[in-house]
């Protein structure tokens, strides 16, 4: 598999291009958006073939492409569409999860009363489409957020998140370690949710907490292929310890942005010899961390066009987001615009130091979070 495509050009996908390249299973990764991907499947000739796909984000694997790209005889690492339902519709998710028992929040009727409660829509709203609820004004706002989108209520559950990306390969899943990420804006309760502001693996968890997580997964295992699961693709499960035991807040069908830069940060193996050939992961020692620079105005409003100019420091990689270059000089051009990742005892100190030395007029990051 030596010519890699990765679908996508956040720092996520780039985080797994520099993954790919240390591998010596591959000759030449490149970046490709959704549309380059579509041009091809139009014309594919011998002088562009590629020998695999590896698909980032969200949107295209819902749209089918994997489906698309795998019926031209390429090799592809992502969620097929019947699959991609998991994340584009929650309702379906739900059901999934009631069919094969396994435990989440309970449904609440729309005009339920009983706050704290969830309120989710039905579709991709990339990462913001979860808020929980303190009184019927929020509930109205939030309502309105996504005009003619579907939504239900669910009750709130409290307790320690995080994130398990496991990837099913030829019908058996193979589980990353636990990630925990900072979802919210910042540390009061009402923060708007984002796409996520940092991350880390591996999380502490007690040993009841470590078996039960075993118990949960294989129930995920038996559950994609009882019904019929035949990709190999990444399903990540947001879950939450609340009442002695685990339940699922959600999935996505892909990596976690950025869970997926912690990870890969902290995994000390060859992540293209696990995608192509199965292998269980293996880690270094300390902690794979990743902190998010926005932009201030994120989420909603973000201020675009400040240059960016960064601090020379080896211990610390940065993969672009919301960047675009422009006569030699970076300028911000997006919510989230960088990920910071390293792997050490206290990976945040270090993660926050270089922060702080980012030269970026309206930068923003969570100073409070650690591990």
């Amino acid at each position: 598999m030596s010519n890699i495509w990765i679908v996508g050009n956040g720092a996520r996908e780039q985080a797994i291009k520099a993954a790919c390249e240390k591998s010596l299973l591959s000759k030449s990764v490149k970046l490709i958006t959704e549309s380059e991907c579509r041009d091809f499947l139009k014309t594919p000739s011998d002088t562009q073939k590629t020998d695999l796909v590896i698909f980032g984000p969200e949107q295209p694997i819902c749209d089918g492409l994997v489906d698309e790209v795998q019926q031209i005889g390429i090799k592809c690492i992502g969620v097929n569409k019947k699959f991609s339902q998991l994340e584009s519709s929650k309702l379906l998710a739900k059901k999934f999860i009631v069919t094969h028992g396994i435990k989440c929040a309970k449904l609440l009727p729309i005009e339920s009363n009983e706050f704290p409660q969830v309120m989710k829509f039905d579709g991709l709203c990339k990462g913001k489409g979860v808020k929980v609820l303190y009184n019927n004004e929020e509930k109205n706002v939030f309502a309105r957020k996504f005009t003619g989108m579907r939504y239900f209520i669910e009750e709130y559950l409290e307790g320690d998140e995080i994130s398990v990306m496991s990837y099913l390969y030829s019908g058996r899943l193979i589980n990353f370690r636990p990630a925990r990420d900072f979802k919210r804006l910042s540390k009061e309760k009402d923060a708007p949710n984002t796409g996520g502001m940092g991350a880390y693996t591996p999380v502490k968890l007690t040993e009841e907490q470590q078996i039960k997580l075993q118990i949960y997964l294989k129930k995920l295992e038996t559950a994609l292929l009882q019904e019929g699961a035949d990709f190999n693709g990444f399903i990540y499960s947001g879950l939450i310890w609340t009442r002695g035991d685990w339940y699922v807040l959600e999935y996505n069908v892909r990596l976690g942005d950025p869970e997926c830069q912690a990870i890969l940060t902290n995994l000390k193996n060859d992540f293209l010899d696990i995608l192509l050939n199965g292998t269980e992961p293996e880690y270094h020692e300390g902690v794979g961390a990743c902190l998010t620079i926005a932009a201030k105005g994120y989420p909603d409003t973000p201020i675009k066009g400040d240059e960016i100019i960064l601090p020379e420091d080896s211990s610390v990689d940065v993969y672009f987001a919301g960047v675009k270059e422009k006569d030699g000089k970076l300028y911000s051009d997006g919510g989230r615009v960088l990920s910071l990742c390293t792997n050490s005892e206290n990976p945040f100190l270090t993660l926050k130091n270089y922060a702080d030395k980012i030269r970026m007029e309206h930068k923003y990051f969570r100073k409070d979070i650690d591990i």
